[in-house]
C-alpha cells in the first residue's frame, strides 16, 4: 500500500510539473467569469425524498500567476426537487375535472472558494468548499440547520468555443455534499460553466 502511496504521488507530480511547464511556456490561464448550470441524483439522507439536485450560480476563476492553478470564488442556488414533483392525481365528476400536482422544492445558497488545477492540458481537478445558506420557508421542513458546510470536488475538460480562447464550457462531474447531522443534501451531479474571459 505504501509503494502505491509512493507511485501515485510520484505519477502526480510529474503531471503536475508537465502542465506548471505546458502554461508557462504557452498561453496562462486567464481570469474567467461563468455561468453554472448543474443536474444531478441526490445521494445520502435526504435522497428518498428529493432525488433530484439542480442548480444554478456565478463562478470566477483567477489564475495564480502563469501555472495551471486557479482560484475559484463561487456563489449560486441549489435545490432539490421532491419526489412529487412528478405525480399527479385526476378527480372528475358530470361537470368538471381536476388534477392535482404535488410537490416540494429544498432550496440553499452555497458560497464556496476553492482550487482549480490544469492536469494535462484542458482536464482540470478541483475542490470547492464553503457555506450553504437555508432558504426554505419555513426552514424546519427541509433541515433544522439554518447554515451549514458544503465542499463539492469533481474533475472535468475545458472545451474552447473560438479560435481565440476568450470563451469556453467546462464540463464536470462533481459531488456536492451540505453536512447536517444525522445526514444532509447530497448529489452527483454533472456540472457545466459557460466561461468569459475578463
Amino acid at each position: 500500500m505504501k509503494k502505491i502511496l509512493i507511485l501515485i504521488s510520484i505519477l502526480s507530480g510529474a503531471i503536475y510539473s508537465a502542465s506548471a511547464q505546458y502554461y508557462y511556456n504557452n498561453n496562462a490561464p486567464a481570469p474567467k467569469i461563468g455561468l453554472v448550470l448543474s443536474s444531478g441524483v441526490a445521494v445520502g439522507a435526504a435522497s428518498g425524498a428529493y432525488p433530484d439536485g439542480n442548480g444554478i450560480g456565478l463562478r470566477m476563476e483567477l489564475p495564480f500567476k502563469r501555472s495551471p492553478v486557479s482560484v475559484v470564488l463561487s456563489a449560486g442556488y441549489t435545490f432539490y426537487l421532491s419526489q412529487g414533483s412528478y405525480s399527479s392525481d385526476y378527480y372528475s365528476n358530470s361537470d368538471y375535472g381536476y388534477s392535482n400536482y404535488y410537490s416540494s422544492v429544498a432550496s440553499f445558497i452555497p458560497v464556496e472558494a476553492g482550487i482549480k488545477i490544469y492536469v494535462i492540458h484542458k482536464f482540470f481537478i478541483e475542490g470547492d468548499a464553503g457555506v450553504s445558506f437555508n432558504v426554505n420557508s419555513p426552514s424546519s421542513d427541509y433541515t433544522g440547520q439554518a447554515t451549514a458546510f458544503v465542499y463539492s470536488p469533481g474533475a472535468g475538460y475545458s472545451f474552447p468555443l473560438d479560435n481565440n480562447n476568450k470563451s469556453n464550457i467546462d464540463i464536470s462531474l462533481i459531488y456536492e455534499n451540505r453536512l447536517e447531522p444525522g445526514g444532509g443534501y447530497s448529489q452527483v451531479a454533472l456540472r457545466g460553466v459557460w466561461n468569459f474571459n475578463l
